[in-house]
């Protein structure tokens, strides 16, 4: 209702009275986080192991599938920028162009 415009005036300012976080700020519950993480830590462990990272993600279908998943939804307008800035900053990876 919030961002369609539909929440009464009212509404707004009694939730801003009691500290309503509008944005949420929750970044390690979802499902996004949970992968992501999962996702750093395997190219972490391949990279302290001397795998190249490059052929790591040409054989793990899996981890290759996920990151194309991101690609997508960025290219569809379905990545939020938070997301965009979480790919952007996995090692070794060019997400926005891996095939």
């Amino acid at each position: 209702l919030y961002r369609t415009k539909d929440l009464p005036a009212n509404q707004i300012e009694k939730l801003n009275e009691v500290g309503f976080e509008w944005v949420s700020t929750r970044k390690c519950g979802s499902s996004f986080m949970s992968r992501y993480r999962e996702v750093l830590s395997k190219l972490s462990e391949a990279a302290e192991a001397g795998v190249d990272i490059s052929k790591l993600l040409i054989e793990d279908e899996e981890l290759k599938k996920w990151i194309i998943g991101q690609r997508v939804a960025y290219e569809n307008g379905n990545l939020s920028e938070s997301r965009v800035q979480c790919m952007d900053e996995i090692p070794g990876v060019n997400w926005r162009g891996i095939d």
